[in-house]
């Protein structure tokens, strides 16, 4: 079952543009928290000419948030268990990908997505081989154009409403896990569980919602397509995070394309965490 009690590694692969900045200051966020490695990774053509100072800038990101000092930068990250590894390579995506995953396993992986045409540029087959093969299956999409959970000039943590759909499967357990964990880890101490089932009230799935100080858990079900009801309440409680878990067990990105999961993510606005069901 994907968990982030054991996050310490989280990949961040990187297409450089604008709106993948945000991704970035998540990827970098939750590896303060764990704390882990992370390993930055842009795959360049010799067209893009990219050098390794054009890559994210960690050090100055979290100087400018106020968890390190700009003098001892390194010995800082280095008592606190923090690693980081940028890797820039002139291959093809798929191959590049690959190669580095099969020899470094990850935990969580942290993607911008994009949603043109109604679609994430990720779930390209071309692209969703390598991701698949993360050992963790954890994954946070981030969306173009949504601020997300971290404040960027800050690093503050604004994450406080969750957005749970649950039915009899897949796995409706370890998405409650996965919202509860990733609330641990980041220290939320007053959060909201809308918990979701799409049918009747006596058709709840049972689960076991941990109980902590300042957390409530909201049971709401409703009728309708699964999809557009999903959607709706998306819309209507502006969660800061949405948490699913999608079937199958070839990797995730693979069982993700054509799923429930993917069709909600063409078009909500804050930030999903998913992993496929165990």
């Amino acid at each position: 079952m994907a968990s982030t009690a054991r996050i310490r590694r989280i990949f961040h692969p990187t297409d450089l543009r604008d709106g993948s900045v945000t991704a970035f200051f998540h990827a970098l966020r939750l590896t303060v928290a764990a704390p882990a490695t992370l390993t930055i990774l842009h795959v360049a053509s010799e067209r893009d000419e990219v050098e390794m100072g054009s890559l994210p800038h960690v050090r100055d990101t979290l100087v400018k948030w106020g968890i390190i000092t700009d003098g001892t930068a390194v010995d800082e990250l280095t008592a606190m268990r923090i690693g980081v590894h940028k890797v820039v390579v002139d291959d093809a995506p798929v191959q590049a990908c690959l190669d580095h995953l099969d020899h470094h396993p990850t935990d969580l992986i942290v993607l911008h997505t994009t949603q043109r045409a109604g679609r994430s540029t990720w779930l390209a087959p071309r692209v969703s081989e390598p991701l698949m093969r993360s050992a963790g299956e954890l994954t946070l999409l981030v969306p173009e154009g949504v601020p997300g959970f971290v404040v960027a000039n800050t690093g503050e943590v604004r994450l406080r409403r969750f957005l749970i759909p649950l039915a009899a499967a897949p796995a409706p357990q370890q998405s409650v896990d996965m919202a509860a964990g990733i609330a641990d880890l980041l220290e939320v101490k007053d959060a909201e569980f809308h918990l979701l089932h799409v049918g009747d009230d006596g058709d709840m799935p049972r689960v076991h919602t941990p109980e902590r100080k300042g957390w409530r858990w909201i049971e709401v079900t409703r009728n309708g397509p699964v999809v557009d009801t999903i959607l709706q309440l998306e819309r209507d409680l502006r969660p800061d995070l949405l948490v699913m878990t999608t079937q199958g067990h070839d990797g995730f990105l693979d069982a993700l394309r054509g799923s429930t999961t993917e069709r909600v993510l063409r078009h909500i606005r804050c930030p999903l965490l998913t992993a496929v069901s165990k």
